[in-house]
């Protein structure tokens, strides 16, 4: 854990060659059994999809562009689609990104987020649900998510890994930081999102325990000194907070 700002991240990790490797060919093996989503999975990102565009529908155009990055099969952005929206996701995973193209007509580019080639201020929306935990260079992620947003247009960010790896008991290698509004909300604003709404309401649905969720709008990015002014701010009750969580886990010592 950071001391001066309270953010929480694995230190040491895994090199970057190891996980481009892990997410392209055993994350969802690992987790699923199988290099296809199940029907099961799929109806879960339907309905996440679809609470989603309902959580956030006083906020959007009537249709716009979505990028979904990590989307995984591409489920959630079919009620999108729906709609009228047009969709892009990407996914490191080739099994699951084929699945989403050939059963449910999405375009999704097989590409780790820090390797996106993405068009300079395209989309209304750009969305990152459980995501953001595990690429290796978060700042490199929303840089090029900011620079592929219009002005004006939106960021939506869906953390777990802090209060839903409390929640399950256990913490994996592969949230490589931990999520809370407030972190979130720093990062926003460091790469040129104003947050609008933040909460711990589950706006995508009821299947993801201890998720925090923030939507930003794209504006002007921090300067170096007041983000470094902002993160010295509230640091101290944020590392109580991580403390607190921290030692609900089991085997945690007093």
């Amino acid at each position: 854990m950071c001391e001066t700002c309270g953010f929480v991240m694995q230190n040491p990790r895994f090199e970057p060659e190891f996980y481009d490797a892990y997410y392209r060919k055993h994350y969802r093996v690992n987790l699923f059994g199988a290099t296809e989503p199940e029907r099961a999975f799929m109806v879960d990102q339907l309905r996440r999809g679809e609470r989603l565009l309902q959580s956030l529908e006083p906020y959007l155009p009537a249709t716009g562009r979505l990028l979904d990055v990590g989307c995984s099969a591409g489920g959630l952005m079919v009620p999108f689609a729906k709609r009228g929206w047009e969709v892009l996701g990407t996914d490191p995973d080739a099994g699951y990104a084929e699945y989403g193209a050939r059963h449910l007509k999405l375009t999704i580019e097989t590409v780790g987020a820090e390797d996106m080639v993405l068009p300079e201020a395209h989309f209304d929306l750009v969305v990152i649900t459980g995501s953001l935990e595990h690429v290796h260079d978060v700042n490199r992620t929303l840089e090029l998510c900011r620079r592929a947003t219009r002005e004006g247009g939106l960021l939506f960010i869906e953390g777990r890994a802090l209060r839903g790896g409390v929640a399950l008991g256990t913490f994996s290698h592969t949230h490589r930081r931990y999520l809370t509004l407030r972190n979130i909300g720093l990062l926003m604003r460091k790469h040129g999102w104003e947050p609008i709404l933040s909460t711990d309401e589950p706006l995508t649905g009821p299947t993801r325990p201890g998720g925090v969720y923030v939507l930003g709008r794209a504006g002007e990015p921090m300067s170096a000194d007041a983000f470094a002014l902002a993160a010295r701010e509230g640091a101290a009750e944020e590392r109580t907070k991580v403390r607190a969580a921290v030692a609900m886990l089991p085997g945690a010592r007093s």
